[in-house]
């Protein structure tokens, strides 16, 4: 039997953090990870120290964290 649907809250919200801007990623209350803007056209979405991705876009950078969260979650 399937499982019913479940609704998650996800949010972006934008944090000054050393004088850096950056959208900052919670899934519920769970921050996953946040983006950076590196140049006009390029952004890095970083999960982890470990895990740090370059995305062309914000929202690329977006799909980036949701998939490693929803791949490292449990």
């Amino acid at each position: 039997m399937s499982k019913g649907k479940k609704n998650i809250e996800v949010t972006l919200d934008t944090k000054n953090v050393n004088g850096e801007e950056r959208e900052v990623l919670f899934v519920g209350k769970q921050e996953v990870g946040f983006i950076r803007q590196v140049d006009e056209e390029k952004f890095e979405a970083v999960f982890d120290e470990d895990n740090v991705f370059k995305a062309k876009s914000l929202d690329e950078g977006i799909e980036l964290l949701i998939s490693q969260y929803n791949l490292h979650k449990g």
